[in-house]
């Protein structure tokens, strides 16, 4: 591993800068970004944030945007590789961790990770972590690996007391993992206070030590995010979810989290009374959903109760601000269709949102003049409304998918409660 000339929590005026940028545009990213309990994270200790990660290199970026401060962050050691990755990389302030699949002798550079990782904690400088070790875009968790724990344990260990540290659990909640300019909510949940938990169970042995932490930032992070068990049910517990919220506006992100929990929980109590209501209702909406992608159809041309009104208006609005999206397009014209291309020669499509947030911060921020010109957020907010109007257009005729929408949201809605 190479060794870097600086440690890597030290902070640069270019840094700075950069990351004062990347907090604006990563807001920007969204169509409505919100954070909460950013009242929570402590100021009388060394912060551990430790974030679900369900949307690639977002996450990283979202968790960054919080609060404005530096953070140094973990990513697989493979991204590494390259000597101009590398560079960027370490500027950025990510550390290489590798994993298992790396083979033993790379794991054993894993000890110097957790080396750096606990001399960030120790000056000051806030660390960040997705104990899942991967990314998956799903509304659960994957299990944890040891390295949180091992980091904040040996942090405790080397700081002597001298300070408390917290683990800040974090959850990121987006309404869709592959749109550009969706939402985002991020929820900060009550800090877990490693010092004290150490101390309380100092006749604990290491390992015991290490899964309780675990066990804790697991169950601290699930109470910060829409938590659906990954099991043969998942799909339609979910999309059954976004049925019965479907009417609640995107905006009102914190209404629609609680509501989506709600009907998560009667799902799933359904389903444990109920086994085999339930897999006819599962079968039923899994049958609505494939019918509905093979129409081409968004989920949420459905929620509109007056569907003409609602075509009515979105049409006009499309025909309307028409003139100020050839304008808003043509001035932003290379960062977008900079940022269309790299996303297309992407695979993985949880990739392409981080590589489009990129883009348009490195490319909108060279235009000085246009820099505070939203004009290729307000092109992508157009391509949006384009596509919701073209399946509106279409939903318009399938009525036995309009009714069959209804009936699912009745059954979803006349569900009882979990006990």
């Amino acid at each position: 591993m190479r060794r870097e000339r600086t440690p890597i929590y030290e902070k640069s005026r270019l840094y700075s800068a950069c990351l004062w940028l990347a907090s604006h545009y990563i807001h920007h990213s969204f169509r409505h970004y919100k954070c909460v309990g950013h009242e929570r994270i402590p100021k009388d200790g060394a912060l551990i944030f430790a974030s679900n990660h369900c949307d690639s290199l977002m996450d990283p970026l979202a968790v960054l945007a919080i609060d404005g401060s530096t953070k140094v962050f973990v990513a697989r050691a493979d991204i590494f590789n390259s000597f101009v990755a590398h560079k960027i990389l370490t500027f950025m302030k990510i550390l290489p961790i590798h994993r298992m699949r790396d083979g033993l002798h790379n794991v054993i550079k894993t000890e110097d990770t957790i080396e750096k990782s606990i001399d960030v904690v120790e000056h000051n400088v806030n660390f960040c972590i997705f104990p899942e070790g991967r990314h998956r875009t799903m509304h659960s968790l994957l299990p944890f690996g040891k390295g949180l724990s091992r980091i904040a344990l040996g942090a405790y260990r080397r700081l002597e007391g001298k300070k408390q540290i917290y683990i800040v659990p974090v959850g990121c909640e987006y309404n869709d993992y592959f749109r550009y300019r969706s939402t985002l909510l991020i929820n900060v949940g009550e800090p877990i206070n490693v010092s004290k938990y150490i101390e309380e169970n100092g006749e604990m042995s290491e390992n015991d030590l290490l899964q309780g932490l675990k066990t804790l930032t697991a169950d601290a992070i699930r109470e910060q995010i829409l938590y659906i068990p990954d099991d043969e049910n998942y799909e339609p517990v979910w999309t059954l979810s976004r049925i019965a919220t479907g009417r609640i506006p995107k905006r009102m992100q914190e209404e629609r989290l609680e509501a989506n929990r709600a009907s998560v929980r009667r799902l799933l109590n359904f389903k444990e009374k109920n086994p085999v209501e339930a897999t006819e209702l599962f079968s039923r909406v899994m049958a609505f959903d494939k019918a509905r992608r093979r129409a081409k159809i968004s989920l949420n041309a459905f929620a509109p109760r007056k569907k003409g009104l609602y075509l009515a208006g979105i049409t006009t609005a499309l025909v309307a601000l028409f003139p100020l999206f050839t304008v808003a397009a043509a001035i932003s014209l290379p960062t977008w269709v900079t940022a269309e291309i790299l996303a297309c020669i992407v695979r993985d499509p949880a990739f392409r949102n981080p590589l489009r947030c990129a883009t348009i911060t490195m490319l909108w921020s060279l235009l000085l003049i246009f820099a505070v010109i939203p004009a290729p957020f307000f092109t992508y907010d157009y391509f949006e409304l384009a596509r919701q109007t073209a399946s509106s257009w279409r939903n318009m005729f399938a009525k036995k998918l309009n009714t069959e929408y209804e009936t699912l949201y009745s059954i979803v809605g006349s569900l009882p409660d979990a006990d």
